[in-house]
């Protein structure tokens, strides 16, 4: 979760920042789901969100209302959406940002390279942890074809390793085994966002380190996880009552800047 004042103070920008991580992936698999699947974005400084946000409001009409994007689809118009979130959820800083665009025509075509989500290589990513991708989903669960994130390849790759490390290794010879790696390794998996690919690949790693542990070790660790949280699809993209706005994002920022010295 975000480190805001409260209550919220009311802004002027058009543009509202999610509630939380979870809350942002929600948003953008949504939107890609809801058919605008192509995509370019990056991050860059809060103090320079607004400037990048008029814009792209000039350019391609990021704040277009409802009924405008309704008539641009039909007359063949690209519409565009531009989402914000902190990467350091403490600092507000810096922002990354993703620019999402249905198909058609416009500037946006024009001047900007999109990528394909549905391209294997081209998918919308959260850095280098986070992937979106279009599962199979199995026929117990109803079948068909779901977007959900899931683990990147390298990054579950180095999860793999450490649990493999942390839940063999014995860590002492007083007697008393030392699990803190393996703990605190097992919180940071848990802390994930559920979503349906993320809790499968959390499941994956959870079941690879009860067997490492079963075979290195003659106790039983009882830190295994029992239940994988998932996000409800209830859940608050937006804070309420006031949702919190890009031009109070920044403020609070700068704010956070001047009182902690160093921070960027």
């Amino acid at each position: 979760m975000l480190d805001l004042p409260t209550p919220l103070p009311a802004g002027t920008s058009p543009l509202r920042i999610p509630r939380s991580k979870s809350a942002t992936m929600r948003l953008l698999l949504e939107t890609v789901q809801r058919g605008s699947r192509y995509w370019t974005g990056g991050t860059l400084p809060t103090h320079k969100a607004l400037r990048l946000a008029e814009k792209f409001t000039g350019c391609y009409a990021i704040t277009a209302s409802a009924a405008t994007r309704s008539r641009n689809k039909a007359r063949g118009m690209a519409n565009a959406t531009l989402i914000f979130y902190p990467e350091n959820e403490q600092a507000l800083t810096p922002l990354r940002w993703w620019l999402l665009v249905t198909p058609g025509t416009g500037r946006v075509w024009e001047e900007e390279t999109l990528l394909d989500t549905g391209n294997r290589r081209q998918r919308l990513t959260w850095g280098e942890q986070y992937v979106l991708v279009h599962l199979q989903r199995e026929k117990k669960h109803g079948g068909g074809r779901h977007w959900t994130w899931c683990i990147q390849e390298d990054h579950y790759e180095k999860l793999e390793a450490a649990m493999r490390q942390y839940s063999s290794a014995h860590g002492s010879n007083t007697g008393k085994e030392r699990t803190d790696d393996l703990e605190r390794l097992v919180s940071a998996i848990r802390r994930m966002p559920g979503f349906h690919g993320i809790r499968r690949q959390q499941w994956a790693l959870y079941t690879l380190g009860r067997s490492c542990w079963n075979r290195t070790h003659k106790t039983v660790w009882t830190g295994w996880p029992q239940e994988i949280p998932y996000v409800d699809k209830r859940l608050l993209v937006y804070h309420r009552p006031e949702p919190l706005r890009l031009d109070v994002l920044v403020r609070v920022q700068e704010r956070k800047k001047q009182e902690i010295p160093g921070l960027p």
